[in-house]
């Protein structure tokens, strides 16, 4: 080879590996390639991927603040100082009445939600202290009672006249006396004297606090002692 065609292909090739190498650093600079050669981001993979927008995801303050107030429960309350309200459960109702006369020392049986004998006997003791009518029945009335108290609660001849549910428990407790020889006439669920009587002398020979009052110690006893002649009081 001649050395004229020696030096022409080393001009060519000179010439090309200039113009390649402008092409590369002045006309297209790496940034440009990277940006050109970055894929263009697919929303639909990213949506399928579970990717949003940041702002998109965030919602506004305002929602967020309706959003918990749509999901907030009201908190039970059965303290001394916010009784049940009256759409409550009857079991919570009765087990808020125990917890109460329990810590004003009636003696009401467990704390369980059931409105047993000895339960109701404890309503009992305390509308008697009270001096309200005796009904025996966990009432929402009773409860806001026993929290809150009343400056007048006494009634004249409120217990003359027994509710119902007092009326099968003191009869209840007339043929426990009668089974066990403290009375002898019938059951009448009258809170009489002689009822009245016998129920001091029972309290006195099981060294119990003489009241003279249906109670749930009185009848925790008499469970005892005639528990099939209080059976259908619990009914």
């Amino acid at each position: 080879m001649s050395p004229a065609v020696v030096r022409f292909a080393f001009l060519t090739f000179a010439l090309l590996s200039g113009a390649m190498a402008t092409n590369i650093f002045v006309l297209q600079p790496p940034s440009r390639q990277l940006a050109s050669a970055a894929p263009a981001r697919d929303h639909a993979s990213d949506a399928m991927a579970g990717w949003t927008a940041p702002a998109a995801s965030a919602p506004s303050e305002s929602k967020m603040v309706s959003a918990r107030k749509d999901t907030v429960v009201p908190r039970l309350e059965t303290g001394a100082v916010h009784p049940l309200p009256n759409t409550t459960d009857r079991s919570d109702l009765v087990r808020a009445i125990q917890r109460e006369l329990k810590a004003k020392g009636y003696e009401t049986g467990a704390v369980d939600g059931v409105p047993g004998l000895v339960t109701r006997g404890a309503i009992m003791a305390y509308e008697s202290d009270a001096g309200l009518p005796l009904t025996g029945e966990p009432q929402q009335s009773l409860l806001q009672h026993i929290v809150l108290g009343s400056a007048d609660s006494r009634q004249a001849g409120a217990q003359d006249t027994p509710g119902p549910e007092a009326e099968a428990v003191i009869r209840a407790v007339q043929r426990a006396f009668r089974q066990l020889g403290y009375i002898t006439t019938l059951p009448d669920g009258r809170l009489n004297d002689s009822t009245r009587r016998a129920i001091r002398k029972f309290e006195l020979d099981r060294k119990l606090k003489e009241t003279g009052r249906i109670s749930g110690e009185l009848l925790a006893k008499l469970a005892n002692l005639a528990g099939d002649a209080l059976q259908t009081a619990t009914q």
